[in-house]
């Protein structure tokens, strides 16, 4: 086994329920690709209900029987990421007494002890899309709104409606399609943000296809932080491949799985592959507000 190996959870691990959560993921329950007790050291947990929209799930969510979260509050911050093609899934996001109507791609940041909820209310047949809800500890614990809840005003700051581009990122070579890097949240985005989230996900085109083959194409060279990150590969199954660089190890990883990176952890990142007419990509999330690399120290 490598060193690493325990920092990766190659695959969707599934639970029967989630608290203060209604209904089921396809009669499955609810999917888990992040925990404390997958990964002894992370401190998040990443709930992925992304995927390849049917006919029947459009429908489901048309009808409101999709599963959803009704009002609570954490002791901790959470983002919902609503990640898919452009416009494909919207959800209705309560935010205390607010309630917002938001399409993909966007994100929530929700800090501690505000009441939330989320629902989605459209999803588009034939696209790829949906919800990522990341807790920012190690594990998902909700309590009911108390009778004195968190108030807000303009809980709109919280909410970053679509894709903002940076021309570079540190330690990172190339560009997404010529336009930079697509930042979603970091704390200039949203002052309350304790994360900076970089979603590298599209439907992949002949060109994308060969850009990865031919190994041109963005990547993060060895570098190191002073808080922790994540990697989330996301996509139909099996559909990209990155390879993922841990301290002296490389590993080969396929959509979908998560890759966690403790801080002072030597790490790389680059696709290897893509699949034409697939949704797919990486999603780093660096748990700060400002994204800050640091060279790999001498031995």
């Amino acid at each position: 086994m490598k060193k690493y190996e325990h920092l990766i959870i190659p695959d969707i691990q599934w639970v029967d329920s989630l608290p203060d959560h209604e209904g089921s993921v396809g009669g499955k329950g609810f999917p888990v690709l992040m925990n404390g007790d997958l990964v002894p050291e992370a401190n998040a947990w990443v709930c992925p209900t992304m995927f390849q929209i049917t006919k029947r799930q459009s429908d489901i969510v048309a009808s409101g029987k999709a599963p959803k979260a009704n009002m609570h509050i954490h002791e901790a911050d959470e983002m919902y990421l609503i990640l898919g093609d452009k416009g494909a899934v919207t959800y209705r996001i309560t935010l205390g007494n607010d309630i917002y109507l938001l399409d993909s791609p966007c994100c929530v940041y929700i800090p501690a002890q505000l009441p939330h909820a989320i629902e989605p209310v459209k999803y588009t047949e034939g696209c790829y899309g949906g919800s990522c809800q990341i807790y920012l500890n190690r594990d998902y614990i909700t309590k009911p709104v108390p009778e004195n809840p968190l108030q807000m005003e303009h809980t709109e700051q919280l909410i970053v409606r679509d894709i903002q581009w940076v021309k570079n990122l540190p330690d990172h070579e190339g560009s997404v399609g010529d336009k930079g890097f697509p930042i979603l949240m970091n704390g200039d985005l949203v002052p309350q943000a304790n994360a900076w989230l970089c979603p590298t996900m599209f439907l992949a085109t002949k060109r994308q296809v060969e850009i990865v083959e031919k190994n041109t194409g963005p990547k993060a060279n060895p570098h190191i932080h002073d808080d922790d990150e994540m990697y989330l590969i996301l996509g139909d199954k099996d559909k990209v491949e990155f390879e993922i660089g841990l301290g002296e190890d490389l590993y080969r990883l396929t959509s979908p799985c998560c890759v966690y990176i403790p801080a002072g952890v030597p790490h790389s990142i680059r696709a290897t592959k893509f699949t034409e007419g697939c949704y797919g990509g990486s999603c780093q999330i660096y748990l700060n507000r400002d994204y800050v690399t640091k060279l790999v120290p001498e031995k």
